[in-house]
Parts: structure tokens; C-alpha cells; sequence
């Protein structure tokens, strides 16, 4: 029987002074030993053979007192390896850890030794077969080969140190595993103490502050895994996904690039990684990483309908095309899903087409397009899109129709196409609010107001209608008439339609600020449709005119009483004017409308 003095007593003493960090719950279940694989240590002439056999049958047996490990019986292995039709004496180390892998070995020990200056060099290497992470053992010399029994003595003691940091390295995985990322990273920095070079250690503790969200630190540690292995696909769709969070969107995509590599066809990876950048918001690098998948595959419905969304919302932002050549983007995926898909076309495809004309300022296009959802979505089988019924597509798409129409400045269709809309689904966004401020535009001003009203009565924010209205007076009716130096040159059926909408404005504001100001226009624009009938009154200094400018002028301190302290210098001159106007108007209205 081989003596083991020199290597049981070091085991019992290394294993007293082993620091194990806290063993996650997942861990604290496993009640039987991990096992090793032990091959035979290769032995290169003129070290006998037989040194490297010795090496393995002294390893196994200390590993019957190694706690938690246990050796695979020679037996057990010999078995496998006649099945395999392998000879023991030819294996290589990549042959062992293929062994490993079938027979479920935690470890497999290889190794080699040479003839070195001063006596033998033995090399051995703990390798886990599936991963191919290796514990940090460090090559030794022993005197002749005949001394296995001190090589197995400095074997085991190198692997007590080398258990150290693979049960680390198992905990930090099961802790990350277990989402608990800060026992992870504790457990990570154990292993890595005890083997700084460990890409997997570096690899987890990276997954762990991503985890945890800190993904300066994350990149430090995948950066380092990739560059030692550019082949390590999980690192490099880590590293990948971290670059995009950290807003570095051309690092992103060159990784996601490069994992790609290992599967450039792979349609549901493509689509999987599309969907992280999307999250990140990395809308550009979205479109590119679509684009090259429908360079591989034209005709994938799912590509092109992502990319069409995508495109999208890369060339706009708020509403403001930001980037026409992103829209186009989405057109042409639009076009080439309609050629693919013909009638059975996703009715959102043809939406989508339709927003895209629509920034484009395409409207005939758009409308084409939306003409198209509209018969496509009306010949569907009702059950709609997901979570949408064939009415609310509907309502979708003649809501886009009523804001082309709307641009095209043809607001009747648009006030004809919103109705239909609403009456598909009265829940389309802002719909009472948009159909008002349609109807206001052909002049169905009671029709406008009605609708308004309604719109207020279902939640939405008066003082937003109020200031829509504010503005389209303003713009459209008011604006121009501040403008004419010669006051007898007023419009005063555009001045009379502004003071309108300010007046229906004044019903729905809320907030004092904006009703303020409301006041004040309508002070100042009564002032002016007081001064356009005086203008043209000058000469005759008839009476009606007088009575129609006195109406006005009378309405101008009601409302300027209300105007709070808008433009108060402006208040003063309109104050004074007015009195002076006031005093003219009664004048004439005494001498004329007696006669």
C-alpha cells in the first residue's frame, strides 16, 4: 500500500485554514461530493511513464479525505474509454475533459511532465469540462521521477487554494442567479483574489453590476473578457447591452455585431437584441441591426414589420421629423411588407405607412396607404390586432386621415373623417378636442362649441381647449388686423370672428394667468373693431356707425378690467384712447341720430 503521510496531514491542515464565503441557500442542499476526474499525468521521455500513472493514483486517494471532492474510480473511467475505442496512453487533454463532460465530472485533472534543469517540471491544470475555467495552480519541480508522492503533496496543496476560489466562483454564480447581486460581486472579488486572470470570475462579477446596474463597472469587467476572448458570445452580448445603457450606441452595435457573427441568420436573436437596444432607446441602432437582417433575409415579415416601427421612431422626435431619411426607411419596409403580403397585410403596416407619408408631408401617399388599411382592416374577421378590435383600427386610421386632410387644409374632410372615427370608437385620442377645433376651421363656430363641451365633460383640460382656441384666433382672424396702419382699413368680419373665439375662450379657462391674457386681446381687438367703424365713420360722422364703434369702445374696460396686469403700458394708452373715443362717439351719436 502507497504511504500518503506526506500529503493527508497538509489536507487536514488546509482545509482548517480554508475562508469560505457564506453558501447561498441553493447550495446548502447539496449533500454529495463534487467529483474529479484524474488522468494520468503525461509524461514526456526520458520521465518514465509511470511518474505521471503514480501522480493520478495518489491524487485519487487523498481526494478520499478532501472534503466536498471525490475522485471518478480509474475503473469507472477505463469503462468509458473502451467504450469511446480510446487508449489511455494516446488521450489528450482536450480527449480528458470531453471524458469529463460525459461522465459529470465537477473537475478533470490534466498535466504534464518534462525533464527541467535540477529534475522533474510538473505541470497540472483543475479545469471544469463544460466552461473550460481553469483553478490557478502554478507549475513546480520535484527532484527525479520518482518523487510522486511530494508532486501529489504539492498537487493537493495547490488545489486546496485553487477549491477556495472555484467555490467562490460557484457561489458568486448561484448568488447572481439568484438576483442578489452584491453577495455576488463579494463572492466574485474572493475568487478573483485568489485568480486575478479569471475571465469567468470577471465575466459574472460583470453580469452582477449589470444587475445592479452599474454599468461603468460592468464594462471594466466584460471589456476585459472580451478582449482576452472575442470569441465569448454571452460576454459579447453583455457588453453589448451595457454600452447601450451607458449611451454609447456605436460600441453597442459593433459588439452586438459581433455576436452576431456566431449566428448571422439567427431571425429571433436579431429581433431579441432589436428589442434591448429599443429599451435603451437606441433607436438608430436598431434601424442598422434590422437592416443587415433583411439584407439576409427579404422576405421576414417580422423583420420588416419591426423595422418599419423602428424607422419611425428614429426619424422623428415629438412629433418633428428629425431625420427624413429614417422615415423613408420606413416607407420603403412598408412597401416591400405590401408586395410580400398583398391583401393579408397587417393593417398597423399600412398605419405605420400612413404616419410615415404623413411626416413626409406625402399626402396623397398617405392617403393611398390609409385607404388601403381601411379596406384591409374592413375585410378582416373582426377579431382585430392584438389588443385592438377591428373598430378602434378603424378609428385609428380615419383619425389619421382627418389630421392629413387637416394639413392638406381641407378641414371639412378632416371634420367628415374625425366623425367617422369617433363613431368607430369615441375613445380615439383627443377626439372631441381635434373634431371642435376642425369644425372651427369651416366656421361651424356652434358645431365647434358643442364639441368642446363634450370634449371638457370627458376629462379633457379646459384650459388646453381654451388655449387652442386663443391661438387659432390669434393666428388665423387676429394677428393681421393688429397690422394695418390705416385703422379704416380693418377687417372687420376677421376682427369679428377672432373676438368670437376669444369670447368662447373665455368660457372654458381656468387658469388666471391664461384668461388674463385672453382679456386683454379681446380689450385691445374691441378697441380696434371700435376704431375700424370710427375710421370709416370719419368723414360722415354718421350715426349707426357711431352706435356700432360706442359698443365696442364700451366693451373694451369690461374686459381690461379683467386683464390683471397684462402688458400694462399698453393698458394705460388703450385707457386713455378710450376715453377720448368714448367722449367722440357720444358726440356724434347726439348731433346725428336726433335729426
Amino acid at each position: 500500500m502507497r504511504s500518503t503521510r506526506n500529503i493527508f496531514p497538509w489536507v487536514a491542515a488546509g482545509v482548517a485554514v480554508l475562508s469560505l464565503p457564506a453558501v447561498p441557500r441553493a447550495l446548502e442542499a447539496q449533500t454529495s461530493d463534487l467529483t474529479i476526474l484524474v488522468a494520468p499525468v503525461a509524461a514526456t521521455e526520458p520521465v518514465d511513464r509511470r511518474f505521471g500513472e503514480r501522480i493520478a493514483e495518489e491524487i485519487r486517494d487523498a481526494l478520499r479525505i478532501f472534503p466536498g471532492y471525490i475522485a471518478i474510480e480509474r475503473d469507472d473511467a477505463r469503462d468509458l474509454i473502451d467504450d469511446f475505442d480510446l487508449d489511455e496512453r494516446t488521450m489528450t487533454a482536450i480527449d480528458w475533459r470531453q471524458l469529463g463532460m460525459q461522465m459529470e465530472a465537477t473537475l478533470v485533472m490534466v498535466g504534464t511532465a518534462v525533464m527541467a534543469d535540477g529534475g522533474v517540471e510538473v505541470d497540472i491544470t483543475f479545469l471544469e469540462p463544460r466552461s473550460g475555467d481553469e483553478l490557478p495552480m502554478e507549475a513546480f519541480a520535484v527532484a527525479d521521477d520518482d518523487s510522486h508522492e511530494e508532486a501529489a503533496s504539492q498537487i493537493m496543496g495547490q488545489l486546496g487554494r485553487g477549491v477556495e476560489y472555484s467555490r467562490s466562483l460557484a457561489f458568486c454564480g448561484d448568488y447572481l442567479a439568484s438576483e442578489q447581486p452584491m453577495d455576488a460581486i463579494s463572492n466574485c472579488n474572493a475568487a478573483l483574489a485568489l485568480n486575478p486572470g479569471s475571465d469567468r470570475a470577471h465575466y459574472l462579477r460583470g453580469r452582477a453590476y449589470m444587475l445592479n446596474e452599474a454599468w461603468g463597472q460592468a464594462v471594466a469587467d466584460l471589456q476585459r473578457v472580451v478582449d482576452n476572448n472575442a470569441s465569448n458570445a454571452e460576454a459579447l452580448e453583455s457588453l453589448a447591452f451595457t454600452y447601450a445603457q451607458l449611451g454609447d450606441g456605436a460600441a453597442s452595435l459593433r459588439y452586438y455585431q459581433q455576436f452576431l457573427d456566431f449566428r448571422p441568420d439567427d431571425v429571433d436573436t436579431r429581433l431579441r437584441i432589436a428589442f434591448e437596444l429599443t429599451e435603451a432607446d437606441r433607436w438608430v441602432e436598431t434601424v442598422q441591426l434590422l437592416q443587415e437582417g433583411v439584407e439576409r433575409a427579404p422576405d421576414n415579415v417580422a423583420l420588416l414589420e419591426y423595422l418599419t416601427g423602428a424607422a419611425l421612431q428614429a426619424g422623428q422626435t415629438g412629433g418633428e421629423v428629425t431625420d427624413p431619411a429614417m422615415i423613408r426607411v420606413a416607407v420603403d419596409a412598408s412597401g416591400q411588407l405590401v408586395a410580400l403580403q398583398g391583401d393579408a397585410v397587417n393593417p398597423s403596416t399600412l398605419s405605420n405607412a400612413t404616419n410615415a407619408y404623413m411626416l413626409l408631408e406625402e399626402y396623397d401617399n398617405a392617403l393611398d396607404f390609409s385607404q388601403q388599411a381601411l379596406e384591409s382592416i374592413s375585410g378582416s374577421d373582426g377579431t382585430g390586432e392584438g389588443e385592438m378590435s377591428r373598430e378602434e383600427l378603424l378609428a385609428q386610421v380615419h383619425s389619421s386621415r382627418a389630421t392629413i386632410y387637416d394639413r392638406m387644409e381641407d378641414s371639412a374632410a378632416g371634420v367628415a373623417e374625425l366623425e367617422q372615427a369617433l363613431a368607430y370608437s369615441p375613445d380615439v385620442p383627443n377626439g372631441r378636442q381635434r373634431l371642435a377645433a376642425l369644425k372651427l376651421k369651416t366656421g361651424d363656430i356652434e358645431g365647434a362649441i358643442a364639441d368642446f363641451r363634450a370634449a371638457v365633460a370627458n376629462g379633457a383640460d379646459p384650459n388646453q381647449i381654451a388655449n387652442a382656441i386663443f391661438s387659432l384666433a390669434y393666428s388665423n382672424h387676429y394677428a393681421d388686423q393688429t397690422r394695418v396702419a390705416n385703422h379704416a382699413a380693418i377687417d372687420l368680419g376677421e376682427l369679428g370672428t377672432a373676438l368670437e373665439l376669444l369670447e368662447i375662450a373665455t368660457e372654458f379657462v381656468q387658469d388666471p394667468a391664461l384668461s388674463e391674457q385672453i382679456h386683454f386681446y379681446l380689450a385691445y381687438g374691441y378697441y380696434l373693431q371700435g376704431s375700424a367703424f370710427d375710421g370709416r365713420n370719419e368723414a360722415d360722422e354718421a350715426c349707426a356707425p357711431a352706435r356700432n364703434a360706442l359698443n365696442a369702445f364700451e366693451r373694451v374696460s369690461m374686459h381690461l378690467g379683467q386683464a390683471g396686469s397684462q402688458q400694462a403700458a399698453s393698458q394705460r394708452q388703450i385707457r386713455e384712447a378710450i376715453d377720448v373715443q368714448l367722449y367722440r362717439q357720444q358726440q356724434i351719436i347726439e348731433s346725428s341720430c336726433s335729426r
